[in-house]
């Protein structure tokens, strides 16, 4: 019998058996209020449960099995802390992200304490305390559980820690077989060529011959931040009701790297490290137009940002390195509208018509506010405080667009890069909204010019594939192409892409304006599909 005075050896190490396995649960818990979903919960127990076997199985014996009982439950909890910042467990493109973790700001703080917290639990010296049962008896719940395991399939194996752990090296796995795979240059592309592009709406009659273009690609904007009835987003509300709106649009990949360069070549992106497309994009046949094409960085700071904005493809690259006041070294929205409409400004200088976008970073997942006097209600929320002051700053900027005579010539176009991130903060924020996936969800697609009628389309559950092919439609320009996106003024038409979401971590159907996790086979039908449109990017001139 084991002497639980503190002093004894044995019965410390009892003592903190009981507290990792208490802790593991408790954050089960803590994981399972911030998803909502009770899967979460029921499979994660069942599976601790045959993790806690395990462990008592091994920890008394050799290191080696030892060091395997601690990995085991290092998985879970790992996968349980990040399923309760982030409402999802490790993905594979959080894995290839870590490059941006000042990008977190404020959290990061958080998340490395909680990751702190978690490996001083993890290495905690164990001992046996199921030592009474013969170990030839706890096979048998340990050949049952992982029956369950190995039974738990479909939709329920995202809800498992340890197949889901598993499923990263799987997704890499098959990632890298994508990049290495053989595909003829000539066959991906004819399989990708395009002659022309949907024609499903006439240019409106009131729209001058070349009319100057501003893009907004919004950091992490969901439609329903803009439609809450609390009016978090006043100006960008009142401004949709002036607007040509796309309803039930979702992005279709996710992070910013893939979404706004996705969106420009209505094209996924393999690796966010692969910074070039070479196919055709919004910018280059507007330049084949006579258009002056110029980006806004709004990250002037950051290496990998400067090398991935100097490869999309513009005329010019526009920054200003001496208004960056923001959070991870970045502008504020404030500054980088101010840097937008002074652009703008110099461009309508020039007899000929310009194509003018930005993406603007201040709204970023962990940011607040950069200034303490536009916080929304009483400031104490951080999430619904960016996407005020970026709503204020929008408001402004807007007001002074519509005063100036760039507005009689001017198409406005308001989108983001992708949804918002559902990490705890928003689902705190929103916590009567319902999101089946952390990174897909429906965004904002707003489409104005002076005089115009409001008019609202139904995209269908269609992506921002389509976002190309849809801008270049309303203004009647046509161009060859290798566009995946379809028109949204043609209902009719679609391709194997618009209704896909696609990143290093998920593949989900928007289609029809329901998400739906992929199967085992249309994963693969999927991939072999797109694999040689990797290789056109790669290849063509």
């Amino acid at each position: 019998m084991i002497n639980f005075s503190f002093k004894d050896k044995a019965a410390r190490r009892v003592l903190l058996t009981i507290i990792k396995f208490v802790f593991a649960v408790a954050l089960t818990v803590l994981a399972y209020l911030t998803a909502k979903e009770p899967a979460y919960l029921w499979v994660g127990l069942i599976e601790l449960a045959l993790i806690f076997v395990i462990y008592n199985l091994l920890v008394d014996t050799k290191i080696v099995f030892r060091l395997l009982a601690d990995l085991l439950f290092f998985i879970y909890v790992a996968q349980m802390l990040v399923l309760y910042f982030g409402n999802s467990f490790i993905t594979l493109t959080m894995l290839k992200n870590v490059q941006f973790l000042q990008d977190l700001g404020g959290r990061a703080v958080a998340y490395i304490l909680g990751t702190v917290i978690v490996l001083a639990i993890v290495f905690m010296p164990g001992q046996n305390i199921l030592y009474k049962i013969n170990k030839k008896i706890l096979l048998a719940p340990v050949i049952l559980l992982l029956v369950v395991e190995i039974v738990l399939h479909g939709s329920y194996k995202r809800f498992s820690p340890v197949q889901s752990f598993g499923t990263i090296f799987a997704s890499e796995i098959r990632y890298q077989k994508v990049k290495r795979a053989s595909v003829n240059p000539e066959i991906a592309r004819e399989s990708y060529y395009r002659p022309s592009f949907e024609d499903g709406i006439a240019k409106p009659k009131s729209l001058p011959e070349n009319p100057n273009i501003i893009v907004i690609f919004t950091e992490g904007l969901s439609s329903n931040i803009i439609s809450d009835e609390r009016e978090i987003m006043p100006n960008l509300a009142a401004f949709e009701d002036e607007c040509l709106t796309f309803e039930n649009y979702y992005n279709h990949t996710f992070p910013t790297l893939r979404g706004v360069q996705g969106q420009l070549y209505s094209g996924y992106k393999l690796d966010d490290n692969e910074v070039a497309n070479n196919l055709i994009s919004v910018q280059g046949i507007l330049k084949n137009q006579g258009y002056t094409t110029s980006f806004i960085n709004v990250e002037p700071i950051n290496d990998i940002f400067i090398e991935y904005c100097n490869n999309l493809g513009f005329d010019n690259v526009i920054t200003d390195i001496t208004h960056c006041t923001g959070e991870a070294k970045g502008m504020t929205d404030g500054e980088a509208y101010r840097l937008l409409m002074d652009s703008a400004y110099d461009l309508s200088e020039s007899d000929k018509p310009f194509f003018l976008s930005v993406y603007t970073f201040g709204t970023h997942v962990s940011f607040d506010t950069p200034d303490s006097e536009v916080v929304y209600d009483d400031g104490s929320n951080e999430v619904l405080n960016r996407f005020y002051y970026l709503d204020k700053e929008f408001g402004e900027f807007l007001e002074e667009f519509k005063a100036s005579d760039l507005a009689d010539n001017t198409i406005l176009i308001f989108t983001t890069d992708h949804a918002t991130y559902a990490d705890q903060t928003y689902m705190k924020a929103f916590p009567d909204y319902k999101r089946e996936c952390t990174d897909v969800d429906t965004i904002p697609f707003f489409i104005y010019y002076k005089g115009m009628d409001h008019k609202t389309v139904d995209a269908g559950g269609k992506n921002s594939l389509c976002f190309a092919p849809t801008v270049l439609d309303y203004l009647d320009i046509n161009s060859e192409n290798y566009f995946l996106g379809t028109s949204l003024f043609d209902s009719k038409a679609s391709s194997e892409f618009d209704s896909i979401f696609y990143d290093a971590s998920y593949l989900v159907s928007t289609e029809g304006g329901q998400v739906r996790y992929l199967d085992d086979l249309e994963v693969d039908d999927f991939l072999s599909q797109v694999l040689s449109y990797y290789t056109a990017v790669e290849t063509i001139e």
